[in-house]
C-alpha cells in the first residue's frame, strides 16, 4: 500500500508556480503561429482546486504534476512553500478542505493504470501539515463541521435491512481520539438516505429512493423527531434540500412543479412552513449560490443560455457582494470556492464558456481581487470560440433552447457538427467550457448543440415529453434544430455531420436513418444501436431500479423498440458512418458497436470502426482520446472538406481498427 509523506520545504520559493504564470504568455505566442492542436484541448487542467486556511495565513493548492495530483501549501505573506502532500502514482485527488488552520482533511483516489479511472484505492487522509505523514481517516468519514476544528463526522451502518438497505447513522469523533465511538448524532429513518447535517452537526434531512424511483425525504426537529416532508408517491413531485441557513432555522429546497420548472422554496424548521423564494419560467435552478463565507445558500443561477443569477435577500450584503463579483467578472458564472474565517479573504472560482476555470483571492477589506492563476494556462480565453444561446420553435410549436458556436476562421455559412448530448434524461448541455466544442470549432467547424424534449434543466414536463420518444419527437427536435441552423445562413447544408455519445451515437445513427439528405456524415461513440437489447446487454436491466427506468422511458413493446432502432434501418443509412466503443463498456456493451458494424456492412456500407481494448463507457486514457479525435477530424475533413491544415499530432486510419492506449 502506498504511504503518502507530507514533505515539509518551508521557506521553498515557489518556483514551480511563478514558471506556470510564465508559460502562460509563451503558450498564447504558441498558439497564435499557428492551428492549436489537438492536445491543447485534451490535455488535462493544471490546476484543479484552492483552499484558503480559516485564519488565511495559507492556501492548500491541488494541481497535477505528470500524471499524479499533489497538494502544496504556500504561505500567503511571502508565497513560500510550506509543505507538499503527494499522492504517489497516478493519484486523484476528490476533495480538499481546512479543518482548523493546521490540518487538511484529503480525500483521493488512483487511477487504474489500464482504465484510467479513479476506481482503485480510495482513502481519505487527515494531514497536519506540520508532521511527517498523514493520519489515514476510515472510509466513512462524512465531512466536518465549519467552526469545529477538533472532530470529524463519520456514517456507520446500524441496522442492514432485509431489502439490502443501511440505516445510516452519523457520529462525530474527536481528530485526537479516533478510536473512541464519540457522539451520535442521529438515526435516519429510511434506508440508504443522504444525509444532511445543519452548522452546528445536527442531522437535519435525510432522502433516499427507491427501487422504484419513489423518493422520500424527511426532516427532523429540534425535538429529534422524523418527519416526512413529501413522498413522490403522493405527491408525484420530488423535493431535495440544498442548504441551510447559517442560524439553522431555515432550509432551503429544490422542488419540482407539475407543470414548469423547479422553484426554490424556505422551509420554517420550527413552523413547518414552507415559502416559495424564486422560480423563473423556463429554467430549472441550476446551480446554488452560496454566502460569501461558504456557509449559507443566498441564490441560485438560472438559464437558459447564460446562466443568470438571482436572489431571495437581494438587499442583504451577501447578495450585493455576489452581485458586485458577477459585474466585476461579466460573462463569468462566479462563486466562493472557500473562504477565511471571519469572510475578509475569499477565494473566487470563475468559469465561462471561453474559461475553463480561473481562481483569484479577493481582499473584501480593499475591494481588490488578485488572479491566482487559470485552470489552463496554456489557453487564451479571448481565443476560445463563443456559446451563443440559441432559441427556436419545434415542429409541434414546442419552444427549444441550444447552443450555436461558431467555425473560428470561416465567414458565411459554415461546415457543421450537430452534437447530441447523452442520458438523454437527467443530462442537458449547458453554458461551460467544452473541449469538444472548442476542438471543431477551431477547427473550422460550427458546433449545434439542442437541448431536445427529454433533457434536464427545463423542468419535470419538459422531460415527461421524452419519455418513449426515442428516435420519434426527440429525433425531430435534433432535426428542426438542424434545419434552424441552415434557415439562419449558420450551416452549410451540404457539409453537415451529426455526431454523439451513449445516447447521443443512438441518436446520431438515428439521424442518418431518417434524414439521409440532411446529413453528409454520422459518428457514433458507445451508443446503444438496438433499443430492444437494453433489456438484455449491459448493467441497467440487471438492477430493478433499472428495469423501472427502462419500462418508463422506453416501454416493453419489442416490436415498437426495434422499429425505432439504427440496427434496423441500416439500409437507409447512405453516408459515411465512423463507430467507436471501448470494449470493456458495462453499460452499453461492444456488442451493440459490432452488431451496427455488421448491418451496415450487409448493407452495403461498411463503417470507419475502431474500438478501445479498456475503455469503458466513453474514453479515460488520454492516448485513446488523442486517437479518437484525430480519427474524428480527419473523418471529417474527408466527409466534409478540410478545414485547417493542422489536426493535431498522430495518425487516423479508415475501416476497421483498435485504437493504441491503454496497456
Amino acid at each position: 500500500m502506498y504511504c503518502s509523506r507530507v514533505r515539509s520545504i518551508r521557506g521553498m520559493p515557489m518556483k514551480r508556480f511563478l514558471l506556470a504564470w510564465l508559460l502562460v504568455s509563451v503558450s498564447f505566442a504558441c498558439m497564435a503561429d499557428g492551428a492549436p492542436k489537438i492536445t491543447d484541448f485534451l490535455q488535462r487542467a493544471e490546476y484543479e482546486r484552492v483552499a484558503i486556511s480559516p485564519d488565511g495565513a495559507l492556501l492548500a493548492i491541488a494541481h497535477r504534476e505528470d500524471e499524479n495530483t499533489t497538494v502544496t501549501v504556500l504561505q500567503r505573506s511571502d508565497m513560500n512553500v510550506v509543505a507538499q502532500i503527494g499522492t504517489g502514482s497516478r493519484g486523484e485527488i476528490e476533495a480538499l478542505s481546512w479543518l482548523g488552520s493546521d490540518h487538511l482533511v484529503i480525500a483521493f483516489n488512483r487511477a487504474s493504470e489500464r482504465y484510467h479511472q479513479p476506481i482503485f484505492d480510495p482513502l481519505i487522509y487527515l494531514v497536519d501539515i506540520h508532521a511527517k505523514h498523514p493520519m489515514t481517516l476510515a472510509s466513512n468519514f462524512f465531512g466536518t463541521v465549519r467552526g469545529d476544528d477538533r472532530h470529524i463526522l463519520v456514517r456507520e451502518c446500524k441496522d442492514f435491512s432485509a431489502d439490502h438497505e443501511c440505516r445510516y447513522s452519523l457520529r462525530r469523533l474527536d481528530i485526537n481520539h479516533l478510536v473512541d465511538k464519540g457522539e451520535e448524532l442521529g438515526e435516519a429513518p429510511l434506508g440508504d438516505a443522504s444525509l444532511m447535517v445543519d452548522h452546528s452537526g445536527q442531522v437535519r434531512f435525510a432522502w433516499a429512493w427507491s427501487n422504484t424511483a419513489r423518493s422520500q425525504i424527511y426532516v427532523r426537529g429540534d425535538n429529534g423527531q422524523w418527519s416526512s416532508l413529501n413522498d413522490s408517491d403522493v405527491t408525484h413531485l420530488e423535493v431535495i434540500p440544498v442548504g441551510i441557513s447559517a442560524d439553522n432555522k431555515t432550509a432551503f429546497l429544490d422542488r419540482e412543479r407539475v407543470d414548469g420548472p423547479d422553484v426554490i422554496e424556505s422551509y420554517d424548521f420550527a413552523s413547518g412552513k414552507r415559502t416559495e423564494l424564486l422560480s423563473d419560467k423556463v429554467s430549472d435552478p441550476l446551480a446554488t449560490i452560496y454566502s460569501m463565507d461558504g456557509k449559507e445558500p443566498i441564490g441560485a443561477w438560472f438559464g437558459p443560455g447564460v446562466p443568470q443569477a438571482r436572489y431571495w435577500t437581494p438587499n442583504s450584503d451577501d447578495a450585493k457582494w455576489h452581485s458586485a463579483l458577477v459585474k466585476a467578472f461579466p460573462g463569468s458564472v462566479v462563486s466562493v470556492s472557500s473562504s477565511t474565517a471571519d469572510g475578509s479573504t475569499i477565494v473566487v472560482h470563475t468559469y465561462s464558456d471561453r474559461d475553463n476555470g480561473s481562481w483569484y483571492l479577493l481582499d473584501r477589506a480593499t475591494h481588490k481581487a488578485t488572479l491566482l492563476f487559470h485552470a489552463r494556462p496554456w489557453l487564451d480565453a479571448a481565443r476560445m470560440a463563443v456559446m451563443e444561446p440559441i432559441e427556436f420553435k419545434a415542429r409541434d410549436g414546442l419552444a427549444l433552447h441550444g447552443f450555436l458556436t461558431r467555425a473560428q476562421g470561416v465567414s458565411g455559412p459554415a461546415p457543421t457538427v450537430v452534437i447530441v448530448h447523452g442520458g438523454p434524461y437527467f443530462v442537458a448541455d449547458d453554458w461551460t467550457f467544452d473541449e469538444e466544442t472548442q476542438l471543431l470549432a477551431a477547427h473550422g467547424y460550427s458546433v449545434l448543440h439542442v437541448n431536445f424534449r427529454g433533457s434536464a434543466n427545463f423542468g419535470l414536463h419538459f422531460m415527461q415529453l421524452g419519455y418513449r420518444q426515442w428516435g420519434l419527437s426527440m429525433q425531430d427536435d435534433i432535426t428542426d434544430a438542424t434545419r434552424w441552423a441552415i434557415a439562419q445562413g449558420v450551416a452549410d447544408p451540404k457539409r453537415i455531420c451529426i455526431y454523439g455519445a451513449s445516447y447521443g451515437g443512438y441518436a446520431a445513427l438515428m439521424g442518418a436513418a431518417r434524414e439521409p439528405g440532411l446529413y453528409r456524415c454520422a459518428i457514433g461513440l458507445a451508443g446503444p444501436y438496438d433499443l430492444s437489447k437494453l433489456y438484455r446487454w449491459g448493467d441497467i436491466h440487471r438492477s430493478d431500479y433499472g428495469m423501472h427506468y427502462l419500462n418508463l422511458v422506453l416501454g416493453e413493446d419489442k416490436a415498437a423498440l426495434i422499429a425505432d432502432s439504427p440496427i434496423s434501418r441500416a439500409s437507409s443509412i447512405t453516408i459515411p458512418v465512423l463507430l467507436a466503443h471501448g470494449e470493456q463498456d458495462g453499460r452499453v456493451p461492444v456488442q451493440y458497436a459490432n452488431a451496427m458494424r455488421s448491418a451496415l456492412k450487409k448493407a452495403g456500407r461498411p463503417p470507419d470502426f475502431v474500438t478501445y481494448e479498456w475503455e469503458g463507457h466513453g474514453l479515460a486514457d488520454p492516448a485513446n482520446k488523442q486517437d479518437f479525435y484525430t480519427r474524428m477530424l480527419t473523418f471529417l475533413a474527408n466527409n466534409l472538406g478540410p478545414t485547417s491544415e493542422n489536426v493535431g499530432a498522430g495518425k487516423a486510419g479508415s475501416g476497421d481498427a483498435k485504437g493504441m492506449g491503454g496497456n
